[in-house]
């Protein structure tokens, strides 16, 4: 990190001043977010706040533990601890967050968390795709049985799955954050490394298995992730593009970014905008961003003005936000949960023009289930001070196992049936998935929270 605080909010100044578009300008201003910078020194012309590699470059990592303390002095005395956890963790907070009040709480260390290995099961060996070449296993994607979709997880073209920012609670944070392998995970509970390709050969070797094999001819969905996968050039993306050309039953194609909403909207340039035009108009296949978004202070002018042009061009976003805590979600304060989220479904609504897709719920388990379901009973349920354009879609619950994902319902939630175990200290929940069969999801037992068997059946009423 090269440019202080005050430089960045300067150079930012310059840039809303002069490339921040005037209908942006005006759906900002209506509804409460700050479109303008004020500053009493001369601002820096020398910079490029529009270039998102200059944000790359300028983002506080590791290195920077001084500046990171004089920013944060709540970690003051935790500094040994600190230091000590960033010896093997790959800090990274881009300038555009670093100006955010209560939103740069996603980027901060979480120096108490263990990392959940793999909740979304996308490394379990009986979802993993792979390739065999030279004596080596390449990882091409995750697919679950019976679903529609392939979830390739894209490397660095070294193999590692990089990401320039650090969310706390990233559950691929083993791999982005500390620089492990990814590994296949046996069902005897044992490990072994698989490599990841570069993109393009990834991209062809998955097509060429679509493409062969009966049992994915039902495919017709497919969701990049990384890491995070915008960090990969243009030229790649259009090597990648051209190979998802020849897959024969696809007919979505989407790509999962927290780019557009957590400092880097600067990366949707014309050009790769253009790429997934072009290839919409060549081969009739839908164009989606996933776009990940935590917090109100994460819709920032810039992610506005880029997030309208890219639906102006006809890509569709689905905002996902992962409930999380100290971000977004406090056990202790439900209102105040509401409040935040009610303000970012209303922000994505009226200010950009789509709604949210999907809530998470916490990916490392610092959320119970029973605190998010009723959050979500009291924003999701018809008129209770929300219109009908701003309640999220769905409330995904993340599962290992091969049913993989279940989407909480009223239906699920009727028929749920919960236990808990103080020995083990877990709560157990027995949920019904729409596959035909039950799912265990297991959560850590917190103690006046979700010890108590009735408050499940309080909130089905």
């Amino acid at each position: 990190m090269n440019a202080t605080t005050e430089e960045i909010v300067n150079i930012r100044a310059e840039w809303l001043k002069n490339n921040l578009d005037e209908t942006t300008r005006v759906l900002c201003r209506r509804n409460g977010i700050t479109a303008e910078t004020n500053s009493n020194t001369e601002i820096k012309k020398s910079e490029n706040w529009g270039d998102w590699k200059w944000h790359l470059a300028n983002r506080l990592t590791d290195k920077n533990l001084s500046k990171f303390l004089a920013l944060f002095p709540e970690y003051r005395d935790q500094e040994q601890l600190l230091r000590a956890y960033l010896a093997s963790y790959d800090l990274g907070i881009l300038p555009l967050n670093l100006l955010q009040k209560n939103g740069v709480r996603k980027f901060l260390p979480r120096l108490g968390l263990t990392p959940v290995p793999d909740p979304y099961g996308f490394q379990r060996v009986h979802s993993v795709v792979l390739h065999e070449e030279s004596g080596k296993k390449f990882y091409l994607s995750t697919h679950k049985p019976g679903y529609a979709s392939f979830l390739p997880i894209l490397g660095s073209g070294a193999g590692r799955v990089f990401c320039p920012v650090a969310c706390a609670g990233c559950y691929r944070g083993p791999q982005t954050r500390f620089g492990e392998p990814l590994r296949l995970i046996h069902d005897g509970g044992g490990t072994e490394e698989i490599w990841i390709p570069n993109p393009e050969q990834q991209a062809e070797w998955l097509v060429e298995e679509w493409n062969t094999k009966p049992e994915f001819s039902g495919v017709y969905d497919v969701l990049f992730s990384g890491g995070e996968p915008m960090i990969l050039p243009n030229g790649v993306w259009e090597k990648i593009l051209a190979r998802m050309e020849r897959a024969k039953y696809l007919k979505s194609f989407r790509i999962c970014t927290g780019a557009l909403f957590l400092g880097l909207p600067f990366r949707f340039d014309d050009e790769f905008i253009q790429l997934l035009v072009g290839f919409r108009k060549r081969t009739g296949i839908q164009v989606k961003l996933a776009v990940h978004v935590s917090h109100p202070e994460h819709v920032t002018p810039e992610a506005v003005q880029f997030a309208r042009k890219l639906i102006r061009s006809g890509i569709e976003l689905l905002p996902q936000c992962p409930l999380e805590p100290g971000v977004n979600f406090w056990t202790d304060d439900l209102e105040k949960t509401e409040v935040t989220l009610r303000r970012l479904n209303r922000l994505l609504a009226v200010v950009v023009g789509t709604r949210c897709y999907k809530w998470i719920l916490d990916m490392q388990g610092g959320i119970s289930l029973l605190p998010a379901i009723k959050v979500w009973r009291h924003i999701h349920d018809r008129h209770q001070e929300e219109s009908d354009i701003t309640r999220p879609t769905s409330f995904a619950v993340f599962f290992p196992q091969p049913e993989g994902n279940l989407n909480i319902s009223y239906h699920s939630l009727w028929a749920m049936k919960m236990s808990v175990n103080r020995k083990r200290g877990i709560v157990t929940y027995d949920i019904p998935h729409p596959s035909g069969t039950w799912v265990t999801y297991e959560e850590r037992l917190q103690e006046g929270i979700n010890d108590n068997l009735e408050k499940l059946a309080e909130l089905c009423k």
